[in-house]
């Protein structure tokens, strides 16, 4: 029996104000995997906790920033400190918040180090999650699984179970939705060394071109057809990159894909909290409108892993989708997180929505 096999998990419907009831993995297993495998449009959204610990956390990647700044830095971080709450201190989000909005209400000559600090930590966070795609990348080229980093491991096993659980589902809804908040491509490195059909949005050309039809397509098997019926490829993945990606690059208002993600500046939405206006233009308003619409479709089921419901946005659909009777939310959290408390408060006796912990 494996470690996780001995573990523990509590799970609550409804959101706060419910109790626990603490299950073993098996009967964690039994609960989730009937409804996975059942006749509903079955979406996922993964955020950067299921990337932890080898792409590190933006409070990490804020800290070591501030070990490393430069002396100017400290000046101004204080001015921060004095009037923000408690906490707000690691919270990278709320600075870089912060710092956007001097630098749009001051003067250029009120302005001292803000462009280049909010410049700077951005870069920072961006190169913290390449160092650690770097990390989790490592020994790819041997063959067999011992010599993969747990980050890779991770989703390829949940692919893996997914795609299996998938199989008995009619074709109305074998298509498997998978949002993401995260920049890093362990979801496409998985996909690609299992060998799934996917579309990530982009045309298969020399030059990939971001457009949003893409996602209307489906590759068939031609070599599979019975009498000149085409057979669709199953199961087939879409995968929604709702705040940009390392390997995307914005070249003459196109957003195209790159090979070379080391090098390139990623086109990424940065954590702010004018994100929501910045995921406002193209491509990311199509990426949200189709997150909206695949959760609005009659019998839907939406999994959450790693993602700690702070934006707004993505959480303000999901309590939409919610206030429908056919739609199922299943999510593993942290509810020791002051927003992931906030998100359960606000579904508080919803029983169409259910947490769960370890």
């Amino acid at each position: 029996m494996s470690e996780q096999d001995k573990s523990s998990f509590k799970i609550v419907q409804g959101g706060l104000g419910n109790h626990f009831r603490e299950v073993e993995f098996d009967e964690l297993k039994q609960y989730i995997q009937p409804q996975m495998a059942a006749n509903v449009h079955i979406n996922f959204l993964i955020g950067s906790g299921s990337s932890i610990p080898v792409i590190p956390t933006m409070g990490n990647t804020f800290n070591q920033y501030k070990k490393e700044a430069p002396a100017e830095f400290e000046a101004l971080f204080s001015k921060y400190c004095t009037i923000k709450t408690a906490g707000a201190e690691n919270n990278i989000e709320t600075f870089l918040s912060w710092l956007g909005n001097r630098i749009n209400g001051l003067s250029e000559d009120e302005l001292d180090i803000e462009r280049k600090i909010k410049t700077d930590l951005t870069d920072s966070l961006i190169n913290s999650i390449k160092i650690g795609m770097r990390q989790g990348l490592e020994n790819l080229s041997s063959k067999g699984t011992e010599s993969l980093s747990d980050n890779l491991q991770w989703y390829e096993n949940f692919i893996r179970r997914v795609a299996k659980l998938r199989e008995i589902a009619n074709d109305q809804f074998d298509t498997v939705n998978l949002f993401t908040t995260n920049y890093d491509l362990f979801l496409e490195t998985a996909l690609d060394r299992l060998d799934y059909s996917y579309t990530d949005g982009f045309q298969p050309k020399i030059r990939p071109i971001f457009n949003i039809s893409e996602y209307s397509r489906r590759p068939v098997d031609v070599a599979h057809r019975f009498r000149d019926k085409w057979s669709i490829v199953r199961p087939f993945f879409r995968v929604y990159k709702l705040h940009g990606s390392l390997n995307w690059c914005n070249k003459s208002n196109s957003i195209i894909k790159v090979a070379d993600w080391e090098n390139n500046e990623a086109s990424v939405i940065a954590p702010t909290s004018s994100k929501y206006a910045d995921s406002q233009g193209s491509p990311y308003s199509d990426l949200f409108r189709e997150l909206s619409v695949e959760l609005l479709k009659p019998d839907s089921l939406l999994i959450i892993n790693g993602f700690s419901f702070g934006d707004q946005h993505i959480s303000d659909l999901i309590i939409q989708a919610l206030g429908r009777s056919d739609f199922s939310l299943i999510a593993f959290v942290d509810d020791t997180l002051p927003s992931v408390s906030t998100f359960m408060n606000e579904v508080s006796g919803n029983t169409k929505a259910t947490f769960m912990r370890a």
